[in-house]
């Protein structure tokens, strides 16, 4: 019999309705029953495209022995990442506080006033070696908490003020911006370079977007030696093509897989995430715009236009909406749905085999290993040592036969920030119509709430925005009205960034992450730093310029310039803002 999880709009959670777990949804209902039960909470936070949240669902969640366990002596409460990242964040740090790493599925254990007692990543169900399995993990934590309970309500209060002080963030002292800090940033980004294969450092390695976007800009600016412009312009092309040829590019459907296992961009993890591709549809539309004449820019327009193509046929909803994600797994397998073995190739494209097969270096006894045994599986990932379009009918060949393999989840929630990414990228791509359906779907959806909502599934909103929902849909909303010179996308940019301060400002300068309307859990959090996506004040920032708010953008700029100053291989968003800032001067 289902859960309660089968009602929820977030396809994570629903992937749970079967599991024995008592499942709850983060909320009052839980932990006011965990005190009243006097139980501790066990807390478990994924998302839909994650292979070691499948992994430990299948070992412990769908376990009877495990759910026996946790029904009977916790409360558990399942959430997905992607719905509430405000409770990830705030729950991820107990976990690199208590570890020193981070990672999904996350696994904490918090007392029933929300405070975090214990934390960390993925168990196994059972003991490995001298490492606790999660049965015996479950029956350890239940013991201490009835037999040391005073010991962990201390622990849990004392980590609870540290996360507080950590969220909250330090105060950096401010620096006068300057040329300087952008030529930091573009050395520090040359001393982590990859310069065989592009990219930043070794193994794994994840597209760097906010890196890209930098040093695209700051190749074209006024600033620094001639050296270093032309150094940002080897970085930026070097890992766009690299990529473009790796096995983190989807050849045969278009679009790009989540990170790279090795530091070749061969061996992919195989989500596809609609913020990668936002991102990189964005970077690869402004190069081969940019550059025309660079030999290495000779495909970029082609990636672009696939990962459009693949945007269209999977990733879009009815109303023009843009989906979240496309699962790692499928048939219980990471990659089952994309990778090939060479009789499979020799099958279906015949003559032509042999020289596909040696263009896209496919190997009789395959080139994925198994992450787990790190032993060959027989099955290739297809990547090209240089880049050719010759093979382009014999792709369609294989993505035929490939529509016909049992395929991966596709997360279906709407995500307004990410969608905002993919209406900015969508303009610089060219496609304006497809843009302005996406966007369009957007404003009357908020028209008719009367506020941002965190994602649309399904026809139904769910949350309340936070900044970097609101401030990407803004930017979204600026970059048509730019391009398509109607009033109509000014006059609600401007809305929405007018929404923007009014819930999520910092008088002393920059944003909140929450609003005044969100639970407030250990303080509110005003994010300084780059991640997979751009740090939400950068692009906040970016709005209030456009909207020629000058004064809160300076004031926002120099609220951040000790954090830019510190780490510029880790706030290029804002820098990116305010070497524009100074240019304009």
């Amino acid at each position: 019999m289902p859960n309660r999880l089968a009602t929820s709009l977030s396809p994570y959670l629903r992937q749970h309705q079967e599991n024995p777990v008592d499942w709850y949804e983060w909320g009052a209902e839980a932990f006011e029953l965990a005190s009243r039960l006097d139980r501790p909470v066990f807390l478990s936070v994924g998302y839909s495209s994650c292979h070691w949240c499948h992994v430990m669902a299948h070992e412990s969640f769908e376990d009877s022995e495990v759910a026996q366990v946790l029904n009977q002596r916790f409360v558990s409460i399942k959430l997905d990442r992607e719905e509430r990242p405000d409770v990830d964040d705030a729950y991820m740090t107990a976990v690199q506080v208590a570890t020193g790493r981070g990672g999904w599925p996350m696994t904490c254990f918090l007392t029933p006033q929300k405070q975090p007692f214990f934390a960390g990543t993925y168990f196994p169900k059972e003991d490995r070696g001298p490492y606790p399995g999660f049965l015996t993990l479950l029956l350890s934590i239940d013991h201490a908490w009835k037999t040391q309970r005073a010991e962990l309500v201390s622990s849990a209060a004392s980590l609870a003020d540290h996360l507080a002080s950590a969220l909250s963030g330090s105060n950096l002292a401010p620096v006068e911006l300057s040329p300087a800090l952008f030529e930091a940033s573009v050395q520090h980004a040359h001393e982590e370079f990859d310069h065989e294969n592009g990219g930043m450092g070794t193994a794994p390695k994840f597209p760097p977007h906010t890196a890209l976007a930098f040093l695209e800009a700051f190749s074209a600016s006024p600033f620094g030696p001639q050296s270093y412009r032309e150094m940002a312009r080897e970085m930026v092309l070097t890992t766009l093509e690299s990529m473009a040829k790796g096995g983190i590019h989807d050849h045969v459907a278009g679009g790009f897989h989540r990170y790279s296992t090795d530091e070749r961009w061969l061996l992919p993890h195989f989500e596809k995430m609609l913020y990668d591709n936002a991102q990189l549809l964005g970077a690869y539309s402004r190069a081969a715009r940019r550059w025309p004449d660079d030999p290495r820019t000779r495909g970029f327009r082609s990636v672009a236009t696939r990962l459009v193509e693949w945007l269209e046929t999977e990733m879009t909803g009815p109303e023009g909406l843009f989906y979240s994600a496309l699962d790692a797994d499928s048939e219980g397998e990471e990659g089952r749905h994309v990778v090939w073995s060479c009789a499979e190739i020799r099958s279906l494209l015949g003559d032509r085999a042999e020289a596909f097969l040696t263009a896209y270096q496919a190997r009789e006894a395959g080139n994925y290993l198994d992450e787990a045994t790190r032993k060959l599986t027989g099955h290739n990932v297809l990547h090209l040592a240089e880049w050719t379009e010759e093979f382009a009918p014999e792709l369609a060949q294989l993505h035929a036969a490939r529509k016909r393999r049992p395929q991966p989840l596709t997360d279906d929630k709407a995500i307004a920030s990410w969608n905002g990414m993919m209406i900015a990228a969508l303009v610089d791509f060219g496609d304006l119509e497809r843009a302005e359906a996406c966007a369009q779907t957007w404003h009357q959806a908020i028209s008719e709430l009367g506020y941002v909502p965190r994602h649309l599934t399904r026809g139904q909103a769910s949350g309340l925005g936070f900044l970097d929902d609101v401030a990407h849909l803004a930017d979204g909303f600026f970059a048509l009205a730019t391009t398509t010179q109607k009033p109509e996308w000014r006059a609600r940019a401007e809305d929405l960034t007018a929404r923007m301060i009014d819930l999520f400002e910092d008088p002393a300068g920059g944003f909140f992450f929450t609003s005044t309307q969100h639970e407030t859990l250990f303080g509110r959090t005003k994010p300084p730093t780059d991640g997979a996506c751009p740090c939400p004040n950068g692009v906040a920032l970016r709005c209030l310029r456009l909207q020629g708010e000058t004064d809160r953008y300076r004031r926002g700029l120099a609220a951040f310039s000790g954090w830019m100053a510190r780490f510029p291989g880790a706030t290029e968003s804002l820098l990116l803002e305010a070497m524009i800032d100074l240019s304009d001067r």
